[in-house]
């Protein structure tokens, strides 16, 4: 029943998607992407739209990478992902990431691929970056390219740790990605967090 569950949703979304390609206008603020490797870092509550910013970037920069959760929820992730464009990599919460780590860190020497990850994933606290991307910026000596969205109007899913965004169709989408040159674990950048929280109730109209 679960992987019935997690079929129906995978479709859900990749429909959604295709009707938010024809409708949605996408802007740039900022555009520092170079067009070698770099690691892309966003928030996890912009992880549906980046799947269109993702379709983006391909065009931009070398292939992609995505880091996702290794459990069920990342089946459908994965899918929408590849139909993107990018490359999901597979890697287990907790410790067990080390060692998915490691392989990522030797292909990333061996091939030249960028790698996006959500900074506060997978489940939090919203808006506190982990050190992943730093860390893979330092090792790998790559940029590390900071993307944020705000949107004209979205649906905000408030009961959800990352209060989840879901643009609505026929808005605009606006796309600040901000080099931030090779940062360090050490020493993380200030990273804006796009659009502001909703006043009230899920659905926001931003002017």
């Amino acid at each position: 029943m679960r992987e019935i569950g997690q079929n129906v949703l995978g479709h859900l979304f990749t429909g959604y998607l295709k009707l938010l390609e024809k409708t949605v206008v996408i802007q740039w603020a900022e555009n520092s992407i170079s067009g070698g490797s770099q690691i892309f870092g966003f928030w996890h509550e912009d992880s549906f739209f980046m799947n269109m910013v993702l379709s983006e970037l391909s065009k931009q920069t070398s292939p992609v990478d995505v880091i996702v959760t290794a459990d069920t929820r990342g089946d459908y992730i994965q899918k929408m992902i590849e139909r993107s464009g990018g490359h999901a990599l597979r890697v287990p919460d907790g410790f067990a990431s080390f060692k998915a780590l490691k392989i990522i860190m030797r292909n990333a020497y061996e091939r030249t691929r960028s790698i996006a990850v959500a900074l506060d994933g997978p489940l939090g606290p919203r808006h506190e970056p982990k050190k992943l991307a730093f860390y893979l910026s330092e090792q790998a000596e790559e940029d590390f390219v900071g993307i944020s969205l705000s949107y004209s109007a979205k649906l905000r899913m408030t009961w959800r740790w990352d209060k989840y965004v879901i643009p609505l169709p026929f808005s605009t989408v606006t796309i600040a990605a901000h080099n931030y040159g090779e940062v360090n674990k050490k020493n993380i950048p200030e990273l804006p967090t796009g659009a502001n929280m909703p006043k009230c109730g899920i659905l926001v109209k931003e002017i």
